[in-house]
């Protein structure tokens, strides 16, 4: 499903950009956001979508998005938040340790952790301005940085697809080889009997 999102995104743009932001952001998992945000940038360098659209775009759709998962985490007050799951006890000793710095981290240098720190962060009963704060911060170096990188890599585009084709004919060939190889394997083993 990622890699049909990401497809589209230079045909529909920003509505598939901000979904797979928003959808990334709630913690659903294989959503490339981060990726997303990538090809964006270099789709904005190549001068195929808006760079204040997309930046906007971004933005406001995982900043939205955060304040989602935080709205659940306040509101439920941990309720649905199992005991048992490695990515929430992570996030809340995080929080206890390290408080509105753990959700700035969360949204750009530690992003697997960032949608159970939102919820987390709202059962905890952090303060929404707080929480806001510090969330805008991280989206606004997340955005930014990966837009940039991305952008970055707008001019070496063709050599990574050529790169990219190559590696998978090259993977082609081995999965091949070894298939062959094991299957001459076989019968030399069945020959012995």
């Amino acid at each position: 499903m990622s890699e049909t999102l990401l497809a589209a995104l230079p045909s529909l743009g920003l509505p598939v950009m901000s979904l797979v932001i928003a959808l990334g952001a709630l913690g659903v998992p294989m959503m490339p956001a981060s990726l997303m945000l990538l090809v964006s940038g270099t789709l904005v360098a190549a001068g195929d979508l808006p760079l204040i659209g997309a930046a906007l775009t971004a933005l406001l759709t995982a900043t939205f998005a955060d304040n989602l998962g935080y709205a659940l985490g306040r509101f439920s007050r941990g309720r649905f938040i199992s005991q048992h799951n490695a990515g929430l006890n992570h996030a809340k000793a995080l929080l206890y340790k390290r408080g509105g710095m753990a959700v700035f981290l969360t949204r750009w240098l530690l992003a697997p952790l960032g949608p159970p720190m939102n919820l987390v962060a709202g059962a905890a009963g952090m303060r929404w301005r707080r929480f806001f704060a510090w969330d805008l911060a991280g989206e606004i170096v997340w955005v930014t940085g990966y837009m940039t990188l991305g952008a970055g890599f707008a001019p070496f585009v063709p050599q990574i697809s050529d790169m990219a084709g190559n590696l998978t004919a090259l993977l082609a060939c081995l999965t091949i080889a070894w298939f062959a190889w094991m299957l001459l394997r076989r019968n030399q083993r069945d020959r012995k009997r």
